[in-house]
């Protein structure tokens, strides 16, 4: 098993620099998720991994070489991307043999090859399926055997490009638990590329946020939705997204609040943030509350929605929109109705408006 190490890693097309001096160690045994929008650079960062892209700039490694000039072939990495990319005339067990037959530099004899795709088979429930063409699986299948032509090659690497988009939610979900699994099993270092955040939510040791070809953040999935180190990543984490409003702080008792066109945001970690500065306070949905009583913000409510074990409360306050999560038993509120909304102090994030970046 190895690490996967970029140290400065640029990559220009033309005049286009796709990925910025990119500096990020993803550790053995790690499952890491690059994330971030289209065009980002994340997909760019994983084929230069693969060897499928050539560096403009910096050095990369895998375990303790670099591999800056290695040829893809000899990286001991596999590969699984969005497509499936299977051999349509041949067999699933065709398909999964197929990385040790069409590599040289892989020498392995029939009967190691035998055992290699039963065990992959096995692994991933493929087992009765070995027979079959690709026509005759669903989606769900079909990816399923393209993990295992990655498997059957027991890479240093795994590297994942979207590879989950094709399928529908409910194999999504299923496949993204699978894959979980997979890899606490094999224990082997996961590089997975994706824009959905649920995904990395749910899968990543840790996630690394991109943006214009940027490294944002890198932390635990739970560190960086409490904490995100600017506005790009607040964000783009959260469903709902966080809620921001702009504003200047002021003094208020001891501490400090945030004056905005919706009210005043009471703050309890203030940070470097200081009265009569101009500020950009972001308020997760879950820490607000719709509130009986006058509260510290004020505003129209536009829409309800009702999604079972919760609600979204839509609510219009001057130019800006606030995003309330509640439990779906609270309080009746109707849509046109005025309403009172209660912020959590502790839970108030302050961004700096010209740069951007986290200060409390």
């Amino acid at each position: 098993m190895s690490g996967v190490v970029f140290d400065r890693v640029s990559k220009r097309f033309g005049d286009v620099l796709a990925v910025e001096d990119l500096t990020l160690e993803v550790l053995d045994g790690e499952f890491m998720v690059l994330l971030g929008p289209s065009g980002c650079g994340k997909s760019t960062a994983l084929r230069m991994i693969a060897g499928l892209e050539e560096i403009s700039g910096g050095t990369l490694s895998i375990g303790d070489r670099v591999v800056n000039d290695v040829p893809p072939r000899d990286r001991d990495i596999a590969m699984v991307f969005q497509s499936y990319a299977l051999y349509p005339h041949m067999t699933v067990q065709q398909n999964i043999e197929s990385p040790l037959v069409a590599n040289r530099s892989v020498r392995v004899d029939p009967a190691e090859r035998s055992q290699r795709v039963a065990d992959a088979a096995a692994t991933l429930g493929l087992t009765e399926y070995l027979g079959r063409k690709p026509g005759e699986l669903s989606g769900g299948q079909r990816q399923r055997v393209a993990l295992a032509r990655a498997i059957v090659r027991r890479p240093e690497v795994f590297l994942m490009d979207e590879p989950l988009s094709n399928l529908d939610a409910k194999l999504r979900t299923q496949t993204r638990l699978e894959l979980v699994d997979l890899h606490r099993r094999l224990g082997t270092t996961f590089v997975y590329v994706t824009h959905d955040q649920v995904e990395a939510m749910t899968m990543a040791d840790r996630i690394a946020i991109m943006s214009d070809g940027r490294l944002q953040q890198v932390g635990a999935p739970q560190a960086v939705y409490e904490r995100p180190a600017n506005l790009f990543v607040a964000g783009f984490i959260g469903s709902p997204p966080m809620n921001v409003l702009s504003g200047v702080a002021v003094s208020a008792g001891e501490g400090l609040a945030v004056r905005t066109s919706a009210g005043d945001v009471p703050v309890g970690v203030t940070g470097a943030t200081r009265a009569d500065e101009s500020v950009v306070v972001g308020i997760r949905p879950e820490h607000l509350h719709v509130s009986p009583t006058p509260a510290h913000l004020t505003g129209r409510v536009e829409n309800v929605e009702l999604l079972g074990h919760e609600r979204h409360v839509i609510v219009r306050s001057s130019e800006d929109r606030l995003v309330v999560r509640d439990p779906s038993d609270g309080p009746s509120v109707g849509v046109g109705s005025e309403v009172h909304l209660g912020v959590d102090p502790d839970r108030v994030h302050l961004f700096d408006p010209a740069t951007t970046w986290r200060t409390n």
